[in-house]
């Protein structure tokens, strides 16, 4: 997606390449707080979630002991150009 933005103001212009500059990755959501604090002059506040505190390692118990090696998910699926455009279709309704 691509947002294409025209700023008349110099100042305005140079504070937010700085902020997008800082950031890795920006949102609509980001942007409008951008905006929104521009009259206030407040430093945006904003969560940083550290992956590494957040983050948990998946374990399989495998009772069963079952050979699962000739299961192929999707293998029904032919076309999956239009798989996924039907499902995307059936989304934005």
């Amino acid at each position: 997606m691509t947002i294409t933005l025209k700023i008349d103001n110099p100042d305005t212009e140079e504070e937010l390449k700085a902020f997008v500059h800082g950031q890795k990755e920006v949102t609509i959501e980001t942007l409008k707080n951008f905006f929104d604090s521009l009259g206030t002059k407040k430093k945006l506040k904003y969560k940083k979630k550290d992956p590494l505190k957040h983050i948990h390692t998946i374990t399989y118990i495998d009772e069963d002991n079952e050979d699962l090696s000739d299961v192929k998910p999707y293998a029904h699926i032919e076309d999956s150009g239009k798989y996924i455009h039907d499902l995307r279709r059936q989304r934005n309704r």
